[in-house]
């Protein structure tokens, strides 16, 4: 799998004294260890130097959307009272996890329990799927034609083939930290207008429309479809660099 890092940009790492404010004692985490790490997913409205997606820039806007994980698979390297350590770790959640791509919002994005310790790398491994009839990967928002009409736009994905691997490592090779005090929130920004960056102002002009809204399904101009599943599989792996 290409890895192509530009394509999705990370914000930095967040240090965030506790969530104990936005997650109380009962709150069901998963994984192992006293250790809490916090993923934000976020919609990015911007581009590359691509020129199709330039040229969409002022005319394609995606509002929202979300992803529907299934479980998690940790990787992590790191150094305890023990000395160092490698493990594996992975993490059902007890209902599918739907994360919001809209907005920023500790109660409605997800946390994970991992041992505590300072660490050189982690991998995440988020493994989709589509759930009670919703897509694994849902982006809405609109699109405004040459006579300047707007129109609903929809993409959905359905299916377990596309993860999301995030690698977070520590800046200049050395170790951040996880524990009950430091808790962690890795931010990453997608930037989902270079998901479209293959499709040009004339094939969403063309495009078949259902009710009035523009669906790019397996189902429905599948075509475009096509193109940005596979720009979506090919900026699946995103690496950040955290602050020590």
């Amino acid at each position: 799998m290409e890895k192509i890092s530009n394509w999705i940009t990370t914000a930095m790492l967040i240090a965030i004294a506790t969530f104990g404010m936005s997650c109380s004692e009962n709150d069901d985490i998963p994984g192992q260890g006293d250790g809490k790490l916090g993923f934000a997913l976020l919609i990015k409205n911007d581009v590359t130097t691509n020129s199709n997606a330039r040229i969409l820039d002022n005319r394609l806007t995606i509002e929202d959307g979300f992803i529907q994980v299934k479980e998690l698979e940790l990787e992590m390297e790191g150094r305890n009272e023990n000395g160092r350590f490698e493990k594996e770790i992975e993490i059902k959640f007890r209902d599918i996890k739907k994360v919001s791509l809209d907005r920023f919002n500790p109660e409605v994005d997800f946390f994970i329990n991992i041992p505590e310790g300072e660490y050189e790398e982690i991998e995440v491994e988020l493994d989709l799927i589509d759930y009670r009839n919703e897509p694994s990967i849902f982006l809405a928002g609109s699109f405004i034609k040459a006579d300047e009409s707007i129109v609903p736009l929809r993409f959905e994905h359905f299916g377990d083939d596309i993860d999301f691997e995030v690698e977070l490592e520590a800046k200049n090779g050395g170790y951040f930290t996880v524990d009950r005090i430091n808790n962690p929130l890795a931010l990453l920004e997608i930037n989902v207008l270079n998901w479209f960056g293959q499709i040009s102002e004339i094939e969403l002009e063309n495009a078949l429309l259902t009710n009035g809204i523009l669906i790019i399904s397996n189902n429905q101009n599948r075509e475009l479809y096509r193109k940005i599943r596979d720009r979506i599989e090919a900026s699946s792996e995103i690496e950040i660099e955290l602050r020590n």
